[in-house]
């Protein structure tokens, strides 16, 4: 169907792309960008999580005084370079309010200044922690689900592989909001929608110069989860976008995953652009989105 025209109009009000600033600029940027209204819950905390070189930022929404609420373990998007547990204030309160369920929102540590695996290591380190310490905080781990968008949905399909892979068991559901999920990936959406809606092509390969130390990196199965084998993985719900260029690998993955003989639900949204969950504000689809997600997770979990 044609661009959606809540669409046109953000696309239009957008700043232009300079990537000629200074890496810390085009954070203050982003985080601008998307940083949402925080909705009313019972209670927001923020935690440092240790990890094995490093202590990291979380924060814990919780959205109702009822004990023993399952957990979703949030990964925030933005190429692996952008991106904090602030700029995702919005999005993160508001699944919790609409689920019921509590969400933890984890801040790894953003390239260039840390390189794959760094993001990989914290995000892992951070789910291990959080299913051991989540009965302090009173929170039932043993109903735990990990969802992220664009590099957070390549986050939240690598820990659940190793999860799989390391035996452990953690991972109940995953979600993933147009994930990157091959970063050799040069499917048709990529060159037919990779300028002039939002997340362009030329921006991929910056984030991959960005994230990886060598190309060799991005063939790892824990850069490319769809390089991965896929048997033996927790069931999953992918949203895509139609005029997403990460819209094919996603998509491409969720068929894999099913014919691995796992359980995966996908779901297009007509019209929509890479990121509109997080303009969810502006962008009705965005807010669906949502509460599609919310009430999966409530029904899982």
């Amino acid at each position: 169907m044609p661009l959606h025209p809540e669409v046109k109009k953000l696309l239009s009000q957008l700043p232009p792309q300079d990537f000629s600033r200074n890496v810390q600029e085009l954070r203050k940027a982003w985080d601008l960008a998307f940083s949402g209204r925080r909705e009313s819950l019972e209670r927001v905390e923020d935690l440092e999580i240790p990890t094995r070189d490093a202590r990291i930022r979380a924060r814990v929404y919780t959205p109702s005084s009822k004990e023993n609420l399952p957990v979703l373990v949030y990964y925030h998007g933005g190429g692996f370079v952008f991106g904090s547990v602030d700029s995702y204030d919005g999005l993160a309160s508001l699944i919790a309010k609409e689920s019921g369920i509590a969400v933890i929102s984890v801040e790894y540590r953003l390239a260039p200044e840390h390189k794959f695996p760094t993001a990989v290591n914290d995000s892992w380190d951070a789910l291990l922690w959080i299913a051991e310490n989540g009965g302090k905080l009173g929170l039932d781990t043993s109903r735990l689900a990990v969802a992220g968008d664009s590099a957070g949905g390549n986050l939240s399909a690598v820990v659940s592989l190793l999860d799989r892979d390391q035996g452990k068991g953690l991972v109940s559901y995953q979600v993933l909001i147009y994930p990157a999920v091959n970063m050799v990936d040069n499917s048709p959406s990529v060159r037919e929608y990779g300028e002039g809606y939002f997340l362009t092509r030329s921006m991929m390969n910056w984030f991959g110069t960005m994230y990886f130390s060598s190309g060799r990196e991005a063939v790892s199965p824990y850069a490319s989860p769809a390089l991965a084998d896929l048997h033996n993985l927790p069931p999953s719900l992918v949203i895509t976008a139609e005029y997403d260029p990460l819209r094919d690998q996603g998509e491409t993955y969720s068929h894999s995953l099913n014919e691995a003989g796992n359980v995966s639900t996908l779901v297009r949204y007509q019209g929509m652009i890479h990121g509109f969950l997080s303009f969810y504000e502006w962008i009705t689809a965005g807010k669906l989105a949502i509460h599609h997600i919310a009430g999966v997770l409530r029904s899982v979990l």
